[in-house]
C-alpha cells in the first residue's frame, strides 16, 4: 500500500491525510505525534513486528518506510504542520462551501455529522478508538485510515461551518448528504464512489468532460492574470484544484496570483507543491523564479535598512561637540552679544 492508493475521506479530494494515516485527530500536537508515531513503528519495524511470515514482515517494513515514516515527517516538523495545518484550513473551508456536493458514505461519520453539542469529544473519542487497532490488520489497514480521513474531513467542515455561520449570523451547520456506506469494514473491501462500473462510456464522458473544464479554467485564469484581476483568477484556480489537486500547472499559477497578492504563505504552499508534483513544469519553474525574486528583494531591502540605520548613528554629531559650539576656545561659555557687544 502507498498513499496513492488511498481514496477515501480527505484523499477523494487528493488531499494527503497524514494524520489519519497516524490515527491522530488534526490538533494533535508534536508531542503527540512523536508517541503516536513510536508506537507504530514499533508495530512495523521488522526487529519487533509480529508478522509470521518473511512476505508479511517486509509488507510491514514498506508501509513503515513508504507511509507511515513520510506522515510523520510532514507532522512533527513545526514548519511542515503549519503548511498541512493551512492546507488542512482550506480545504475544511473550500469543502464547507460546497458543502450540498459532499457525501459520507461511513455510520461513524454520520454520527458525528449529526452530533452538534459535543463535536469535539465525540470526534477524539472515534479518532483514539479507530487508533487503537489501526495497524491491527495490514489486510484492513486502508479501510482503517479511509475512515478517519471522512472524520477528519467531517470535524473541518464542521468547524469551518461554524465560523462562517458567525460571520455571517446565521446559526446552520453544513449541508452534507449522507450516502449508503461506501467504506465497508466487514468484507475487507471499499466499494467506488461516484463511477458506473456497469456504463464504462458514461465513466469515459464524465472524465472528458472534466479535463476540458479544467483546460477552460486555467485559461480562464490566465486571462485574469493579464488583466491583472487576480482574485478572479484566484476563484478559478481553485475550482481547477477540486477537478485536478495534483496539476503542476494550477498550483503554479494559483501560486504566481497568491505572490501578487503579496501573499507569501499561500503563493509558497502552491509553488512548492507544483515543484513536488512536476520540477519541469515551465509555469512552475517561473512561479518558483517569481518567489526567490521577491525573497531576495525582500532580503535586500532589510539589509538596506539596517544598513541606513548603521551609518546614521555612526554620522551623528556627539553631543559633548555640540555643546562645545557654546565655549570658546578655553571651554568657557561664550557671552552673549548685543550689536556685537559682549554682555559681559
Amino acid at each position: 500500500m502507498i498513499i496513492s492508493d488511498l481514496k477515501h475521506g480527505l484523499f477523494k479530494y487528493e488531499v494527503k491525510d497524514y494524520y489519519a494515516i497516524l490515527g491522530v485527530p488534526i490538533d494533535a500536537s508534536a508531542k503527540d505525534i512523536r508517541l503516536r508515531y513510536l508506537k507504530i513503528a514499533y508495530q512495523l519495524h521488522p526487529d519487533t513486528n509480529r508478522a509470521q511470515t518473511q512476505e508479511e514482515k517486509q509488507r510491514a517494513s514498506d508501509i513503515l518506510s513508504k507511509v507511515v515514516n513520510a506522515a510523520y515527517e510532514n507532522l512533527y516538523k513545526e514548519k511542515l504542520r503549519k503548511e498541512c495545518q493551512l492546507i488542512m484550513s482550506e480545504i475544511g473551508r473550500r469543502l464547507a462551501t460546497d458543502a450540498y456536493k459532499i457525501t459520507i458514505g461511513s455510520e461513524n461519520a454520520k454520527k458525528l455529522l449529526q452530533e452538534e453539542k459535543n463535536t469535539d469529544k465525540t470526534y477524539h473519542e472515534m479518532i483514539e478508538k479507530f487508533a487503537t487497532e489501526q495497524y491491527q490488520d495490514l489486510n484492513k489497514l486502508h479501510i482503517k485510515i479511509g475512515l478517519m480521513s471522512e472524520l477528519n474531513m467531517v470535524y473541518l467542515m464542521s468547524q469551518k461551518g461554524k465560523e462562517m455561520s458567525k460571520i455571517m449570523g446565521v446559526s446552520s451547520q453544513p449541508k452534507i448528504v449522507a450516502s449508503e456506506p461506501i467504506i465497508i469494514e466487514s468484507t475487507g473491501n471499499i466499494t467506488t464512489s461516484g463511477v458506473n462500473i456497469d456504463n464504462p462510456v458514461e465513466n469515459e464522458t464524465s472524465k472528458k468532460a472534466s479535463v476540458s473544464r479544467l483546460d477552460k479554467l486555467i485559461s480562464s485564469a490566465k486571462q485574469h492574470a493579464e488583466d491583472e484581476n487576480y482574485e478572479q483568477g484566484i476563484m478559478d484556480l481553485r475550482e481547477a484544484v477540486k477537478i485536478d489537486s495534483n496539476s503542476s500547472t494550477v498550483h503554479g499559477l494559483l501560486g504566481s496570483m497568491y505572490l501578487k497578492q503579496n501573499n507569501l504563505i499561500y503563493g509558497r504552499i502552491h509553488i512548492n507543491k507544483a515543484m513536488m508534483l512536476n520540477g519541469n513544469d515551465p509555469i512552475a519553474k517561473q512561479a518558483q523564479q517569481e518567489l526567490k525574486n521577491i525573497e531576495k528583494e525582500k532580503k535586500a531591502k532589510s539589509e538596506s535598512a539596517s544598513s541606513v540605520k548603521s551609518t546614521t548613528k555612526e554620522n551623528k554629531t556627539p553631543k559633548s561637540s555640540e555643546k562645545s559650539k557654546d565655549k570658546d576656545g578655553k571651554g568657557k561659555k561664550e557671552a552673549p552679544k548685543i550689536f556685537g557687544i559682549p554682555l559681559w
